[in-house]
């Protein structure tokens, strides 16, 4: 590789030029060694004297020249090696930015141009991580800092650098993106910034998906009401709350009299809207926060009621007991009156280490087969623990 492919033809010729006048003035001492050698100097050790100056001259320019080829094929290695690191994080599907030992921009791409601090003009190359951030406060484009800049801008400078994780931020567009903060051995800090929208959608969806699944499989389908299995992890929860605070825990567990009768007059479809109506009435009876309404199953609901003392909850039943008079749901084949009535047993209980969450269930139980057998249509309280 010739010399002028480095240092270009100019400065080839001036080096060209440099080495005929050293050349040039080796040879002149030379001569004029041989021409004022002392008398008496056989004149063939002037001439090798003289040769030995000019071959020195030409040894030391050769390795100045030498020294020059190897300096500029050493910097044109750095450029090429900067344009190729250039154009590999240009190829990279994500922004990319590099900062030196003091924090200053080095180096970004084009995917991170678009990002803050990047995408608000000037330039940036040479500009402290600090500055830039500043000048996107001070226009108010970075949302979660709002209201708080100085101490925002605090809490990410001291921790800049020291993420073990990527960090994710959401963007006013409703992009999602990885944070990543890298400290390389020599002092230097690489930031990446990777577009992760597309997972975080699939993530949030299959998280909705999870919740409706759950709602599903702790709700009754026909009613809307919590089934069976919510109703028994509530009863736990609230067991255990009781067990804590000493509160009182009520239940009230209601049957539709005759309900079978009502299916063989009017037909299953009337069936299902009965007790969707009736869990409509129930559901409005509970009135306080904390209050469970479910489908105990078939034609038998039940009323959880935390904190509810024996009396709130007979009150409660009564309440129950004259919405259903109220909504006069016609019954023609029921023995207990021309419209629909429901029988209601009613427990109150502290949950204490000495019983069980059952304990409250088998004391409504109870109170509600005593009712039935005393001719429905009305509730009686049971006492607890039975």
């Amino acid at each position: 590789m010739h010399l002028a492919d480095f240092i270009g033809m100019t400065g080839h010729r001036r080096l060209t030029s440099l080495a005929v006048l050293v050349l040039l003035a080796a040879l002149g001492l030379g001569g004029a060694l041989v021409l004022l050698a002392p008398p008496g100097w056989p004149v063939w050790v002037a001439a090798v004297l003289g040769a030995a100056l000019v071959l020195g001259l030409l040894l030391l320019g050769r390795a100045l020249m030498q020294l020059v080829r190897n300096s500029e094929y050493e910097r044109q290695s750095l450029e090429m090696a900067y344009q190729s690191l250039k154009e590999a994080i240009e190829a990279l599907p994500l922004g990319v930015a590099i900062y030196d030992q003091q924090d200053r921009l080095v180096l970004f791409n084009r995917s991170a141009a678009d990002l803050t601090p990047y995408r608000y003009g000037g330039e940036l190359i040479g500009q402290t991580f600090e500055a830039m951030i500043r000048r996107a406060l001070d226009k108010g484009l970075i949302e979660e800092a709002l209201g708080r800049e100085e101490d925002w801008l605090r809490e990410r400078l001291a921790g800049r650098g020291k993420l073990d994780r990527p960090l994710l931020r959401s963007r006013a567009d409703g992009r999602w993106m990885h944070l990543y903060e890298i400290s390389t051995p020599s002092g230097c800090l690489v930031m990446a910034r990777l577009d992760v929208s597309e997972l975080v959608q699939k993530s949030l969806a299959l998280e909705r998906s999870n919740q409706q699944l759950e709602r599903l499989s702790a709700t009754d389908g026909l009613t809307g009401l919590a089934n069976r299995r919510q109703f028994d992890q509530h009863l736990y929860s609230e067991w255990q709350r009781s067990l804590r605070s000493g509160q009182p825990l009520s239940l009230l567990l209601i049957d539709i009299d005759h309900f079978k009768r009502y299916n063989d007059r009017y037909g299953h479809l009337a069936g299902d809207a009965c007790l969707r109506q009736v869990a409509s009435i129930l559901y409005d009876c509970a009135q306080r926060s904390g209050e469970l309404v479910a489908r105990y199953g078939g034609e038998e609901f039940a009323l959880l009621l935390p904190g509810a003392d024996g009396d709130v909850a007979m009150t409660v039943a009564q309440r129950c007991m004259d919405e259903m008079a109220r909504a006069r749901m016609p019954h023609e084949d029921s023995p207990v009156a021309d419209c629909l009535t429901c029988s209601i047993g009613v427990a109150t209980v502290v949950a204490s280490p000495d019983l069980v969450p059952e304990s409250l269930v088998r004391c409504a139980d109870e109170a509600l087969y005593r009712v039935k057998n005393g001719g429905r249509g009305h509730y009686i309280v049971a006492p607890c623990p039975a």
